[in-house]
């Protein structure tokens, strides 16, 4: 059916010469079967499929010396009973399919992903059912892609989400090369939910801030979310967070707890850090120069007078007082 080019290495002409890599072309053979079951009338075309796809499971299955022969006569088999080459390898990959699917499930069950070992018996199985590499790793990848999906309704659908499970999920996708809207099937809904809910807990203890900006865009970009998503759901996080708080901080005055109060507002300028000072509050002015005052004569030993400007500044901004 044509030929093929292959190298081959000549021996020195002289002694202690080099060997020389010549090129040759040489044939390539097809077998042909002008006598098939099919083409006799013998079996029809889905009782030569079932027979092939019996003769392929007992040489997986098959544990004896003669597995070996099995596997190799499969193409001549398939051949006389009049299928093609495509059709044979089709009944291999459906096969393929299922062995791959409880495979790498139950090898998924108890690790994050597949190691050398899993691959090496997966190429293996490859090969006993005629396989072609290509269609291995588009079978590997649709089965990863099913257990993640799987797994990912499991976490979201049953309220079990966690901001540390949520992150070990994200991590796990991208150490897979999974892309969680297009692979997994997530919506985009779900993947702002899920960066709401891993940077909260970090917005909130002090662990994210502006100086933090890689951490956020790390998290962003890796949930496929562009960076418009992401600071419209930091901005949104951080002014729902800052209502609370100033909600707090009048209540405090309101009862002379004045450092709670002054506590609440070094919250409050943390988060306007993020926008600028930019909260986008209400505040009645008698509230705003009274809690501005305490701010303002708190104690500041020990920190540097820009930042002390910048803080000042900040509330300023988020309490819409005058510069």
């Amino acid at each position: 059916v044509g030929t093929k080019k292959i190298k081959k290495k000549t021996p020195a002409d002289e002694e202690g010469g080099e060997e020389k890599t010549i090129t040759e072309e040489e044939p390539i053979y097809e077998s042909t079967y002008p006598i098939t079951a099919t083409g006799m009338g013998c079996i029809d075309t889905p009782v030569a499929e079932l027979c092939y796809r019996q003769f392929v499971v007992s040489s997986f299955t098959d544990q004896s010396p003669n597995a070996a022969r099995y596997e190799a006569s499969k193409a001549t088999f398939g051949g006389i009973l009049g299928l093609t080459a495509e059709k044979m390898e089709e009944i291999g990959s459906n096969i393929g399919g299922m062995v791959y699917d409880n495979y790498i499930t139950q090898a998924m069950s108890t690790k994050s992903a597949l190691d050398q070992q899993d691959m090496m018996f997966l190429a293996n199985m490859q090969g006993k059912l005629g396989i072609s590499a290509e269609k291995g790793e588009e079978m590997l990848l649709d089965t990863q892609k099913k257990i993640i999906s799987e797994e990912a309704s499991a976490l979201f659908d049953s309220g079990a989400a966690t901001p540390e499970k949520v992150k070990e999920f994200r991590e796990k996708c991208n150490s897979m090369g999974m892309d969680l809207e297009t692979d997994v099937g997530l919506t985009k809904s779900r993947l702002v939910n899920m960066f709401s809910m891993e940077i909260t807990p970090g917005i909130d203890s002090g662990e994210i801030t502006m100086d933090s900006a890689d951490i956020l865009a790390e998290i962003q970009e890796s949930l496929g979310l562009t960076e418009e998503e992401g600071e419209e759901v930091v901005a949104g996080l951080i002014t729902e967070r800052a209502n609370g708080i100033l909600a707090d901080i009048v209540g405090c005055m309101l009862r002379g707890m004045d450092a709670v109060a002054v506590e609440s507002m070094e919250k409050l300028v943390q988060y306007a850090a993020f926008v600028d000072g930019d909260l986008g509050l209400t505040v009645e002015e008698s509230n705003a120069n009274k809690a501005f005052n305490l701010f303002e004569s708190k104690d500041w030993t020990g920190v540097d007078t820009e930042v002390v400007e910048k803080q000042k500044s900040l509330l300023k901004t988020a309490f819409g007082m005058s510069a």
